[in-house]
């Protein structure tokens, strides 16, 4: 086996500097390797450059410049030294390694003349190009490897995607690329099967290396992975606890509702995951002892739910309905419904009020009206009429209603549901407790 690392902290433009370590030495000495002509061709360009330089004016006065002072410093006794101006020696190491590779959008430039990430790019296409070639030198190796940490370093997102599917359609045959990634961007770009996820049951002990290819999804559940996982829902697989949520409104809200509760989810390592839809399963069963060891909450509605025989069936096995999801609680996946929906629900544990308010500054007129006509009415029945009026602008309604949730002064009760799903990620210390449930029970401050 023959490998190649590129470490995470790497200079390209360094290590592919004019000298011996230059990494387009090994390329171009699998290309031409001993007794092709090009060598011979490279150290004749070599020589005809020296005698070319040889002719010029300049560089004779400087040569003798340089010589008389020599001289006068050492003499012409037993100090005495040669002195000379050239080219590298006409010798194939040296001039190869006094090469310099170039890149540039509208020309190749010098590497101090361009960003980190391009550089980073044309040296892995270096590396990559000699390891392809190494079998012109006589490497008769069964495997030949590139390491890469972190090859989305100073990559902008649309480059972390052309370098993954360029890496992927370079790792064929003898050749394969292991990259380490903290980016979610680059990882969205990988098919699933290539996902090798590192984690920590507990937070505290060894890691655990998971393929998510062996969690024992259908062939059907994969592709819709590697159709759907994009970069927030990529997010999973770097968090510590994760929630998966229907729509844009849980997805901006549950957040703020954690941050009141006192549980704020980004310093516990909660990654909150829309998924939009009720297609849990795909993600959802990523998750176990055996699988992703991470807590992970999942939140949906109960309203108009049908049986969960349908979520088995081999025609809606990519969109399942959310009563079925009580099946697959376990391990360390809980599952939290809503009675019927989040808004409906916020709005029948007692918030009627701070939502008319958030309504009111998204329909002006309608917001005013409808808090006059449910005055008298109970919480279900205003809960009802809330939930019709925003059903048609949810996440405008979220994103004002999440910064009225987030000033302190303002009273919130936290549905049931919402406060045990966001209990369940957010105590790490009591990892091996049963939790797991379904319904809605008390509403709390």
């Amino acid at each position: 086996m023959r490998f190649v690392y590129l470490h995470p902290l790497r200079d390209a433009a360094a290590d592919l500097r004019p000298g011996r370590d230059n990494k387009l030495i090994p390329l171009i000495a699998a290309l031409a390797p001993e007794s092709h002509p090009d060598r011979e061709a490279i150290i004749d360009a070599a020589n005809q450059a020296n005698a070319a330089l040889d002719k010029i004016a300049t560089i004779k006065d400087a040569r003798k410049h340089v010589a008389d002072r020599l001289n006068t410093m050492t003499g012409t006794g037993r100090f005495a030294q040669k002195s000379g101006l050239s080219f590298e020696d006409p010798k194939f190491d040296r001039v190869v390694g006094a090469m310099r590779a170039k890149i540039g959008e509208l020309a190749a430039l010098e590497m101090d003349e361009n960003g980190l990430g391009y550089n980073n790019l044309l040296y892995m296409a270096v590396l990559l190009a000699a390891i392809a070639d190494a079998p012109a030198t006589g490497d008769d190796a069964a495997l030949r490897v590139l390491l890469v940490e972190e090859p989305e370093a100073h990559l902008h997102p649309q480059l972390q995607d052309l370098l993954m599917r360029f890496l992927e359609s370079e790792a064929v045959g003898p050749t394969q690329v292991i990259a380490t990634t903290h980016s979610p961007t680059f990882a969205s770009s990988a098919r699933v099967e290539r996902l090798t996820v590192l984690a920590r049951a507990d937070g505290e002990g060894k890691p655990v290396a998971r393929l998510p290819k062996d969690f024992g999804l259908t062939d059907r559940q994969l592709a819709y992975l590697r159709r759907f996982l994009d970069v927030t829902k990529a997010s999973l697989f770097f968090a510590r606890a994760v929630i998966l949520v229907e729509g844009v409104a849980e997805q901006l809200l549950v957040p703020v509702i954690a941050a009141r509760m006192g549980r704020s989810l980004a310093p516990n390592g909660v990654a909150v995951i829309n998924i939009g839809g009720v297609a849990f399963p795909p993600f959802s069963d990523l998750f176990g002892f055996e699988k992703l060891p991470y807590r992970l909450s999942v939140i949906s509605d109960g309203d108009g739910q049908p049986s969960s025989d349908e979520l088995e069936g081999e025609d809606e096995a990519l969109s399942p309905r959310a009563a079925g999801l009580a099946e697959r609680a376990g391990d360390n996946v809980i599952v939290k419904l809503a009675e019927k929906t989040l808004e409906w629900d916020l709005a029948v544990a007692g918030n009627s009020a701070l939502m008319l308010e958030a309504l009111t500054q998204v329909k002006p007129i309608a917001g005013p009206r409808l808090s006059g006509q449910i005055a008298d009415s109970d919480e279900r029945a205003r809960a009802d009429a809330i939930l019709n009026k925003v059903k048609d602008v949810k996440g405008r309604f979220a994103q004002e209603l999440a910064e009225l949730i987030a000033d302190e002064s303002k009273p919130l009760v936290v549905p049931a549901y919402l406060k045990e799903a966001i209990e369940w990620v957010t105590n790490a210390h009591d990892f091996g407790a049963s939790a797991f449930g379904t319904g809605p029970s008390t509403a709390d401050k």
